[in-house]
């Protein structure tokens, strides 16, 4: 959750803190060391109901203008304290679980919390459709705000991509098929080594290898998969990454397989690196990219529409017209500031509404 002060002084207008609900982990180090105010109020399994009182504890000390809500649990808690200290909220999601269903008892609880929640974001139409359909919120309230990256310091850079494949032990002419994300079950990286499989069965002289750059708990079903599809040497597990824009330079195709995806960060990252993608047609991802134009988009689950629309990107002037149109794409519509100037205006909407009628 943020919380934020509208200052005149600070970077945008906005001083912001953060409060953490259950540890703070690395990106909430990376937020603290960057000078950013971090609070975490050690949330217990289930339903914890004695952090409310913790979470009124940290916004009596910060009295912030505003709390924004990243995510349904944060909502949940954050906006119930945030309305027992008469807090504005935005509530903002991200993604859904799989299976995504109605629920009686949220639906009851949303009701509560629309009171005091100003404003609610979806980052693709998508997840505004599923907020719509099973959370039962208005549609008059919820609009979209896609994510975006900064595709300024995202750049295919030729130099780069030549020393890390040097570094990797690529040839030249190597495809090289990469996908980054948390090894983790709506991720659907076992549709990749199954398609990756078909792929040697098809063009059993292709010189490719993929690279899967993440860590997560099906880390070792996923290396035990790759074995018994016999993809051996091909397949490179990374594991977590500091280099990952690097990374991206060498490759030569972005692979996307989830059950599910909002508006996938890393795949915007990809296409900023003017890399084509072959993804799987599902969430935001149609948001993102047009097939036949940026890449493939190919039916959740389908190992050989997947292996086949990689098979079309083994021609280097494809890969490079849909690579261009990927980072156009990008500077168009995706972009950090693009993203961080609609949440601003979010921001100042909610609360110069709120000072009229004090």
């Amino acid at each position: 959750m943020l919380v934020a002060r509208m200052i005149a002084q600070a970077p945008e207008g906005v001083e912001y803190s953060v409060a953490l609900l259950d540890q703070i982990g690395p990106l909430g180090e990376r937020v603290a060391a960057s000078g950013i105010e971090v609070h975490c109020v050690r949330r217990r399994p289930g339903i914890d109901l004695a952090i409310l009182g913790r979470l009124k504890q940290v916004y009596q000390q910060l009295s912030p203008e505003l709390l924004h809500c990243h995510q349904y649990t944060p909502w949940f808690y954050g906006g119930w304290a945030g309305a027992q200290a008469h807090l504005p909220v935005i509530f903002t999601e991200h993604g859904r679980h799989q299976p995504d269903h109605r629920r009686l008892r949220r639906i009851l609880f949303n009701r509560y919390l629309l009171r005091n929640t100003k404003a609610i974001t979806a980052v693709s139409e998508s997840i505004r459709d599923a907020l719509l359909r099973n959370e039962m919120l208005p549609a008059r309230r919820v609009e979209v705000v896609y994510n975006g990256v900064d595709h300024q310091s995202l750049q295919r850079d030729e130099s780069v991509r030549r020393r890390m494949r040097a570094e990797l032990g690529f040839a030249p002419d190597t495809l090289v098929i990469g996908h980054a994300g948390r090894l983790m079950p709506v991720k659907n990286q076992a549709l990749l080594l199954r398609a990756l499989a078909q792929i040697v069965r098809k063009e059993p002289q292709l010189d490719w290898v993929a690279l899967l750059v993440g860590g997560g708990p099906l880390e070792q079903d996923l290396k035990s998969l790759r074995d018994a599809l016999n993809l051996g040497e091909r397949i490179r597990f990374m594991g977590q990454r500091s280099d990952v824009p690097d990374l991206l330079c060498a490759f030569d195709i972005f692979a996307l397989p989830s059950f599910s995806e909002g508006t996938s960060v890393t795949l915007l990252e990809a296409m900023a690196c003017s890399l084509p993608v072959v993804a799987t047609k599902v969430g935001g991802n149609p948001e993102l990219v047009r097939d036949g134009v940026q890449g493939y988009l190919v039916p959740s689950d389908d190992s050989e529409g997947f292996a086949d629309a990689i098979l079309r990107l083994n021609d280097a002037e494809l890969r490079s017209r849909m690579g261009a149109a990927a980072r156009l794409e990008v500077e168009m519509r995706f972009t950090q500031q693009g993203m961080i100037d609609s949440y601003l205006e979010i921001y100042r909407r909610i609360l110069n509404g709120d000072r009229k009628h004090r």
